[in-house]
């Protein structure tokens, strides 16, 4: 038997999706050559990154201490 999935909080989901918004937006400015949207880019990604992972590890604290 397989192990059930466990459930994504929606801020895990929040961060990946601005992870994920930033990466493009890091892309498209570096292609059309425009360093403000680049850089507007990467403060973008950093913050979904630090919110994925301060939000990854407290949910994993939690369900370890309800067992």
């Amino acid at each position: 038997m397989s192990k059930p999935k466990p459930k994504m909080p929606g801020s895990v989901r929040a961060g990946l999706f601005l992870l994920v918004l930033g990466a493009i937006m890091v892309g498209i400015g570096t292609y059309s050559n425009k360093g403000s949207l680049s850089l507007y880019g990467f403060i973008v990604a950093a913050a979904g990154f630090l919110l994925y992972f301060v939000s990854f590890l407290v949910t994993r604290r939690y369900s370890n201490t309800r067992r």
